[in-house]
């Protein structure tokens, strides 16, 4: 049994699917094939079944996942504590990351903690707000970045920025009179592009719709999308309205590809928050992604 068996163990159990976990690792599919097929001889176990189209764990892979992230944990921990005397932060860094925060924060903080540690190698895990709570739960991960908060003991969340919503729409799709501000009530009267359930966005909004005594049900919704890029296009060729965040619309409002309103009367602010598993040892290369993005944002903790 080597490391590269259990890396690619580890990303075929996270992906479901051998040719994206070759993706991911920069392997071919058959590499991937092979290291597993290595590994289940050796243990004499089968890990995974093959039998349907999505690739599924056995129970012994359920088992052995833990202890496979583990054994992974414990190389990077050993990897870093090596290097310590120079205080030199490399190999990888994985980090689960709702849309909004993949797309928009993550890029730039990347970009300093690389400047500072130039043999890090970042694993960018991309899922809704649910989705990275749930693997950060799970111990999947050990550190996510999401646009809402659950009240749970488990996780720590910790503030890293503000978030502002804000309703998209076509130059021609809104009356005059109602810019730059939106009544709440001539929402109902718009056809909507939502974000998939699941999304914090989309939780957002309609927890603001629901605190106003509105049933998000009572919405339009035309489409419904998991890619806030496509949700833009659709609503720069009309089809529909959208609640997005600011951060993602900058450039189509210089280039006025449409226009961004708020919506009277909707508390539509929101915080993005880096959350991980309470009480959990971070390894030394996440501890120091912890502690350069809570100082590059301010470090204010909740």
């Amino acid at each position: 049994m080597d490391f590269r068996q259990i890396e690619a163990f580890v990303s075929v159990y996270r992906l479901r699917n051998f040719s994206r976990a070759g993706k991911a690792l920069f392997l071919t599919q058959p590499t991937i094939s092979n290291h597993i097929s290595d590994l289940e001889i050796e243990l004499g176990v089968k890990l995974f079944d093959r039998s349907s189209r999505e690739v599924m764990p056995t129970d012994t892979g359920d088992i052995f996942y833990q202890y496979a992230v583990n054994l992974l944990e414990t190389r990077d921990c050993a990897i870093s504590s090596l290097n310590q005397h120079n205080r030199q932060i490399e190999g990888r860094l994985e980090i689960a990351a709702s849309t909004i925060p993949c797309q928009y924060l993550l890029p730039k903080i990347m970009m300093g903690f690389q400047k500072i540690n130039p043999n890090i190698k970042f694993l960018i895990h991309q899922g809704d707000t649910n989705q990275v709570i749930r693997e950060i739960r799970e111990k999947k991960y050990q550190v996510g970045i999401v646009g809402t908060r659950t009240d749970e003991d488990k996780l720590d969340y910790e503030i890293l920025t503000r978030d502002r919503l804000v309703l998209i729409a076509a130059r021609d799709c809104i009356e005059p009179a109602d810019r730059p501000c939106i009544a709440v009530e001539g929402l109902l009267k718009k056809q909507f592009i939502l974000r998939e359930r699941g999304s914090g966005t989309r939780e957002e909004f309609e927890t603001a719709l629901k605190k106003k005594g509105i049933d998000p049900d009572m919405l339009k919704v035309v489409a419904e999308m998991n890619n806030t890029e496509a949700i833009k296009h659709a609503v720069s060729e009309g089809l529909g309205v959208a609640v997005v965040s600011s951060l993602s619309v900058g450039n189509e409002l210089k280039s006025e590809a449409f226009q961004a309103f708020s919506i009277d009367g909707l508390e539509l602010e929101r915080s993005f928050y880096l959350v991980t598993y309470r009480n959990r040892p971070l390894s030394p290369n996440v501890a120091a992604f912890r502690e350069f993005i809570l100082n590059y944002y301010g470090n204010n903790t909740c």
